[in-house]
């Protein structure tokens, strides 16, 4: 091979203007991930929070979630200190002359004795909408009225399916300063109560909602929006969140039962005025379901106690949906099979729901339970779609890249292992090989080329094959040169090894091809190998365009230089003491210390012998005489002479015999070409 081409085999490091491209791609790809993720964040967060908005069925089980976390989780509370509740039951209408309208005279006893037990207020979840008897009536009337304590009676509009007759007789009864909204507030899903209603303005008229009503009359503002009903969980099984009492036994029961407290009344009958409740998705809808007078009563302890909705604000809410699909997202990245990444995202979604329990039932806050599960597990899916199609265009790139260049078996670990693969520039430990044939350029010269390239094809298949039975990687052919590295791109423990191997195994291949194309007649000439181990850097320094897998470094341009040392010694393979200490099994010859050209330090060489190799005969001979040399005695000349005699066809016999025939002395060896 002529000097044109050692010059365009020669490697060099990169320059200032790579580098500065590489880094700006590194940037590109970096941004672009991050905005791969942002995307895929922000997709999420939307269609988790717009599914559970306008898809009837999520949000239904959306309230669901909502409905069995208040249900499981609430605490047990003692029941309300400030609110009784006195009940119209069946036992009640039983004792009366009839069962509706409610008779006003009894109403009027109810509010007078409360007000002499001393009661703090009184709300009437009761629709005074019809007269009864004009008598009864009157006397309700001026008791609501007159009463010494603020006395809120229920109140609705034709809004509310009252007869225009009904709304107006309403209007005429109850005082506009003592209405109070009784309509209930349902999700329109499942028909749970969610919200209190805090105000309602109709025909210009703004008018409170009952608890709303009360809470002012006793001196608590409420909000001024309807917000989410915060229930109030029992103290056992068996007791109501608030005690009650039956209305027909108020006349029997101390007055200090009533005394300070807020009293509502109202019906609790089996078959009328009776509203789901969050309990219904653990109790059943009839044992779930409770009088309205009692949600009053959970509304009204909710604005008194000052307590927080359990909702969350919207940007808390769309914070939470981003992290949980931020944990999805990051589940995602797990490479693992199938059933283990399957495994995983349960367990994530599974921890996403332990921890809105977990959170309701420490802090009464409700977290989007089924906003954030979906949000969750679309960026999970939508990750892995990603990371899988990532994965693939990266297999599909590793098995282009390097299916040409190195066995089938390190493709195939780099596709199971892509992690394995740092391409862009690293500092690596290796080991490489540089391989020439000896007078190529005249031979090719002289010959058809169409011949001549079918017969170079042949043997560079060869040498490739030999080369990927050993795990190497080829780096580049250029004409008839290969450069290989072990070591890069996957560690190889025994990279030293499989270099020396692989030269042995070349060289023998190199001589059998040669000696077949010469007895064709072909003047094909010998190979010639290099090995040298040391620190490169490694990577793909193609840029965004092409690959271009190869190696930089002194380590480089050392394996280089050895392989052309065999021009000017004489021999076919050299491997420097660096390879040598890293393979403790094989046998090595040392040729001496090589000054090579444009290096400031000698580089230790050796001669790898194969096991059928004649001079393993005489090695220790060999040994000896070297040893005499390198101390310049000056019986290295008769030993190597010796040698010389017994194998004239071995070449470090015959280099050091005629080196110490011209006067030279000791084993340094100063060579002048590269």
């Amino acid at each position: 091979m002529n000097g044109s081409y050692r010059r365009t085999a020669r490697l060099s490091a990169p320059s200032q203007m790579d580098r500065g491209a590489a880094g700006g791609g590194a940037f590109a790809r970096r941004l672009g991930a991050a905005l791969t993720v942002m995307v895929l964040i922000a997709g999420a967060v939307l269609a988790g929070d717009l599914a559970v908005r306008i898809l009837p069925a999520i949000a239904t089980a959306s309230y669901w979630a909502e409905d069995v976390c208040i249900a499981l989780m609430s605490p047990p509370q003692p029941q309300h200190p400030d609110i009784v509740i006195v009940a119209v039951t069946e036992d009640t209408l039983a004792a009366l002359p009839y069962r509706s309208p409610l008779d006003r005279d009894f109403l009027a006893g109810l509010i007078e004795r409360l007000e002499d037990a001393g009661a703090r207020a009184i709300g009437l979840d009761i629709l005074l909408d019809q007269p009864t008897e004009p008598e009864k009536d009157a006397h309700l009337s001026r008791v609501i009225e007159t009463a010494p304590i603020p006395i809120i009676a229920g109140y609705a509009t034709p809004t509310d399916l009252l007869t225009p007759r009904q709304a107006a007789f309403l209007d005429r009864y109850v005082p506009a300063s003592q209405r109070g909204l009784v309509n209930l507030m349902t999700d329109g899903k499942l028909g749970t109560v969610r919200w209190i209603i805090t105000n309602r303005s109709e025909n210009g008229i703004t008018t409170p909602g009952f608890a709303a009503a009360l809470a002012r009359a006793v001196g608590v503002e409420p909000p001024a929006e309807a917000v989410a009903l915060a229930y109030r969980a029992p103290p056992d099984k068996t007791s109501p969140p608030f005690r009650t009492y039956p209305a027909h036994t108020l006349a029997l029961l101390p007055k200090a039962w009533f005394a300070g407290k807020v009293v509502l009344i109202g019906s609790d009958l089996p078959l009328a005025d009776r509203h789901r409740t969050p309990w219904a998705a653990r109790d059943g809808v009839s044992a779930g379901s409770h009088a309205g007078v009692a949600i009053h009563a959970q509304a009204l302890a909710q604005l008194l106690d000052r307590r927080s909705p359990p909702e969350l604000g919207r940007i808390s809410t769309l914070a939470i949906l981003a992290g949980a699909a931020v944990l999805g997202l990051l589940l995602s990245t797990i490479h693992r099979a199938l059933p283990v990444q399957i495994g995983t995202a349960a367990g994530g979604l599974a921890a996403l729901w332990v921890l809105g329990f977990g959170l309701f039932r420490l802090s009464a806050l409700m977290l989007p339970l089924v906003a954030m599960s979906l949000s969750y597990a679309l960026a999970w899916a939508a990750g892995n779609a990603h990371w899988r199609g990532t994965a693939w265009r990266q297999r599909e790139f590793i098995r282009q890249a390097f299916s040409q260049f190195t066995a089938p078996a390190i493709v195939d670990r780099l596709i199971a292992n892509p992690e394995q693969l740092r391409l862009g520039g690293e500092k690596r430990h290796i080991t490489t090989l540089f391989t020439d044939l000896s007078g190529f350029t005249a031979w090719f010269e002289q010959s058809d080329p169409q011949e001549a390239l079918t017969v170079l094809s042949q043997y560079l298949s060869g040498m490739a094959q030999i080369a990927f039975e050993h795990g190497g990687t080829i780096d580049k052919i250029i004409g008839d040169a290969l450069h290989l590295l072990f070591g890069a791109p996957l560690d190889q423990s025994d990279q030293a090894t499989r270099a020396v191997r692989c030269a042995l195994a070349m060289d023998a291949f190199g001589l059998d091809f040669c000696a077949r194309q010469q007895a064709q007649g072909q003047g094909f000439g010998a190979t010639r190998i290099g090995v040298h181990a040391g620190p490169a850097v490694v990577g793909n320094f193609g840029g965004d365009r092409f690959f271009n897998y190869t190696a930089y470094g002194d380590t480089v341009n050392t394996a280089a230089r050895l392989e052309s040392a065999n021009k000017s010694l004489g021999g076919r393979v050299c491997v420097s003491g660096a390879v040598v200490t890293g393979c403790p099994d094989l046998v090595f010859r040392p040729v001496g210390a090589l000054r090579l050209v444009g290096k400031e330090h000698p580089v230790d060489a050796f001669e790898p012998l194969a096991a059928d190799s004649p001079a393993l005969t005489d090695l220790a001979k060999y040994l000896v005489a070297f040893r005499l040399m390198k101390d310049d005695d000056q019986a290295a000349l008769g030993a190597f002479e010796q040698l010389r005699s017994s194998r004239p066809d071995d070449w470090l016999y015959r280099l050091h015999a005629g080196r110490l025939l011209r006067g030279e002395q000791g084993t340094l060896l100063v060579l002048k070409d590269k």
